[in-house]
């Protein structure tokens, strides 16, 4: 991006510096590639704080607010051919910066959100898609209305774009899509996660879907009961489904297969993993492969080459033994998800390690009494049931007066790693509990 274009934001101005091309834009001044500009958000500590340091490390300009006429002195004083742009204010400006460069694309803009799986989902769709394209996809949890601005500024002639918008309160993801505009727009599911904010799973549903105003296409998930009779606001809506017409021979194993239907031809489909809920995000990848004309090949291929995301359902094999990191996140949905998945496991010696559900508000006790209830009715069984956080002394209480091997702690730091060793393990948390410290280093 020319300099020249950034001049074309309201209220900026150029304070020293010539017109270059600008190859990437950034948030933290370790992360420069090629010629890169720093936008000095705050937050915790203020970006500003950073420039000089960025400077040092090859930084090929800044933003900069009002009132900072020392730091802009020191600047040119280490570097007199820097680009300095004054702006009102740093975030508002990345987020106009990313408006208009959608505003210039002329790719296919994919968007999802969803209450979980979100992630797992837009990796499926990326390992279909790079089979074909280059893809400008989201990375890590970059979702917000931080982060996903961020990976649009740095569009660099990618033929699809492919963004996650995350949403914890009402009307974010309106402000997103107002944003990238997306061409196709998705919903993975409607849960329970972040209820405490929304308050009613109507009100998550509006939330959510609000994603579809305007796409070209919108991708409906009819394996989820609230999305399959939603409103939708866009011009088209593709319905998808592990019991679609076109699905066939769905086979569970330690590789999960079924047969697609495409133009009256017969096609298997295996992905590379046991875990049931992959076909649905798998179909949906498989969609959006056609809807762009991919050729199918790529299509089955991408799947077969997906592998989940760090923190989801990430297994890592520790001798005979099996750990499964799901501790990213965590809603009411996904824990019994794992739970139901982990109790069919053969392995022997098998615990689970269980960290409290955040931002559930209200809803809290209920939902965590609603996992122990789960867990007794459906009769879960695991050798040790070690939980930790505030609302798991509700689930804690409940299943030790019904003879569960169970185990409290208030905080991660009083669980003895030692637990884990000679056992198969499944953590599942909201990533605030921290129950990541448990998880083994890996050996250089």
């Amino acid at each position: 991006m020319l300099i020249k274009e950034i001049l074309e934001l309201n209220k900026v101005k150029l304070i020293n510096g010539s017109d270059i091309n600008i190859d990437h834009f950034t948030i933290n001044t370790k992360d420069i590639q090629g010629k890169t500009m720093f936008f000095p958000l705050k937050g915790k500590t203020d970006g500003h704080d950073y420039i000089l340091n960025g400077i040092d490390e090859g930084l090929a300009g800044f933003f900069v607010e009002p009132g900072h006429e020392e730091i802009i002195e020191a600047a040119l004083n280490k570097n007199a051919k820097i680009i300095i742009i004054e702006v009102k204010d740093s975030l508002k400006a990345l987020q106009e910066l990313a408006t208009r460069t959608r505003e210039k694309l002329t790719v296919p803009v994919i968007a999802l959100t969803g209450s979980f799986g979100k992630t797992s989902q837009r990796e499926m769709i990326y390992s279909v898609l790079k089979t074909e394209f280059n893809v400008l996809t989201t990375v890590g949890n970059l979702n917000n209305h931080i982060g996903m601005p961020l990976t649009l500024v740095n569009y660099n002639g990618e033929d699809v774009v492919l963004l996650e918008l995350g949403s914890n309160h009402m009307g974010e993801i309106s402000f997103l899509r107002n944003i990238c505009k997306p061409t196709i727009s998705l919903v993975t599911n409607i849960g329970t996660a972040h209820i405490g904010n929304f308050k009613k799973l109507k009100n998550t549903l509006k939330e959510k879907t609000s994603i579809a105003k305007g796409s070209q296409y919108f991708l409906r998930n009819m394996d989820d009961s609230m999305l399959k009779h939603a409103k939708i606001e866009s011009q088209n809506v593709i319905e998808y489904g592990v019991h679609e017409s076109d699905i066939s021979n769905m086979i569970l194993g330690k590789k999960n297969r079924y047969t697609i239907t495409v133009n009256k031809k017969r096609h298997k489909v295996t992905i590379n993993n046991d875990i049931e809920y992959l076909i649905n995000y798998s179909i949906c990848a498989l969609k959006i492969g056609l809807l762009l004309e991919m050729d199918i090949k790529n299509i089955i291929k991408g799947i077969d080459n997906f592998k989940c995301a760090p923190s989801r359902m990430e297994k890592i094999n520790i001798g005979r033994n099996i750990l499964i990191n799901d501790c990213y996140n965590a809603s009411y949905e996904t824990m019994i998800s794992g739970l139901e998945y982990f109790s069919k496991q053969t392995n022997k010696n098998k615990i689970v390690i269980l960290g409290d559900i955040l931002e559930q508000g209200r809803m809290s006790n209920k939902i965590h009494m609603n996992i122990a209830k789960y867990i007794f009715k459906h009769n879960l069984s695991f050798n040790e049931i070690h939980l930790v956080g505030k609302a798991m002394k509700r689930v804690y209480n409940y299943l030790r007066k019904r003879d569960f091997n169970v185990f409290y702690y208030q905080t991660v730091d009083e669980i003895d790693t030692n637990i884990i060793k000679n056992k198969s393990v499944y953590l599942k948390a909201s990533n605030g509990i921290g129950l990541n410290k448990l998880i083994p280093k890996k050996e250089a």
